[in-house]
């Protein structure tokens, strides 16, 4: 993996190349779009349903500002030029104890081709080195095989099953799983 940066240029302009034709590109004001493509029921079937347009605007805000490496940063993926999900880590406490969580979002029109997988690894490879906290959490609900088959791939542990309340104000089972970050190596 290799990390394209201009000194001094902002996040906007920073690539991270992880695989032929896959980039992680900073958040920039094209990721609302992106994210109304992303808020279709479709999509959204694992997450609570479709946002309202105000809460999509906010999380683009969010998004914008959460450039913070080792701590939280939000990416656009890109496929040969076209931006066609997101992919991100943010700090929180887990059991008393500080972790990452880690989620991505793709496009329907390409799920199933590996790009989800590709992103998280050239995510965690980004995270590794600037890591402070030991552990990776990701938790897809049981019915969302895709984002399970990543976790599984890229070497997540499964820890059960609890229920959680996201969005604020709905509960579901999703399934915990747990990487130790400093441990980890790219699938082959």
């Amino acid at each position: 993996m290799r990390v394209r940066v201009t000194p001094g240029s902002p996040p906007s302009e920073v690539a991270i190349l992880s695989a032929p034709n896959i980039d992680l590109l900073a958040w920039d004001q094209s990721g609302l779009e992106l994210l109304r493509a992303l808020n279709t029921p479709e999509e959204k079937l694992h997450l609570g349903g479709p946002e309202s347009d105000a809460k999509t605007l906010d999380r683009h805000q969010r998004y914008l500002a959460d450039h913070q490496p080792g701590e939280v940063e939000m990416f656009r993926i890109a496929v040969d030029g076209d931006v066609v999900g997101s992919v991100g880590y943010w700090e929180r406490d887990e059991a008393g104890e500080r972790i990452y969580e880690i989620g991505w979002e793709l496009l329907p029109r390409v799920h199933g081709r590996g790009i989800g997988t590709s992103a998280a690894a050239a995510l965690l490879n980004r995270l590794q080195p600037l890591a402070r906290h030991r552990f990776v959490y990701a938790y897809p609900t049981p019915a969302n095989a895709g984002s399970n088959g990543i976790c599984r791939k890229l070497g997540f542990e499964l820890l059960g099953s609890a229920d959680f309340e996201y969005p604020k104000g709905m509960s579901s089972p999703h399934n915990i799983w747990r990487l130790v970050l400093s441990a980890w190596s790219p699938p082959a």
